[in-house]
């Protein structure tokens, strides 16, 4: 019984890596059509350069490809680090395109330092046989597949 619960696991998980590879395929096919309308955006920009709007316009859809490019990396390779930086693209992307408060930009602030504390001071100690993302070793099922 132990045994097929685990096969199950590990058939689920396989299945689980092949939908999550999967989905980052579809994530680099937006990013690259996305990539290609940067073009427009660019020349709409260039044609009312001194336009404040064009100009915001044009970086949000920079940012936008950015937190995509992140994303994939998420998806491709989860970790702390992936994850905090998806979430400090998010931040800045709010702080410079959404016309904000000077309350919201000072939650906004602080909400970078955060992730850069987190980033810095933090370690995510790995729960032994684990295996998510947070943690910075594999299980030993893991390092036996791996062999």
């Amino acid at each position: 019984m132990k045994k097929s619960l685990s096969k199950l696991r590990n058939t689920l998980y396989v299945s689980c890596n092949i939908l999550e590879l999967l989905m980052a395929f579809v994530v680099l096919v937006a990013i690259i059509i996305a990539g290609f309308s940067l073009g427009d955006a660019f020349l709409t920009f260039w044609h009312d350069r001194f336009s404040h709007e064009a100009f915001l316009t044009f970086v949000g859809s920079v940012f936008n490809i950015l937190i995509g490019i992140e994303f994939l990396k998420m998806l491709c390779q989860p970790s702390e680090d992936t994850v905090l930086e998806v979430l400090m693209f998010l931040v800045a992307r709010h702080m410079i395109i959404e016309p904000s408060t000077v309350y919201e930009n000072l939650v906004t602030i602080i909400s970078i330092g955060l992730i850069f504390a987190i980033k810095k001071y933090f370690n995510f100690p790995s729960k032994k046989g684990s295996g998510d993302m947070f943690s910075n070793t594999e299980s030993e099922e893991q390092k036996e597949e791996s062999l």
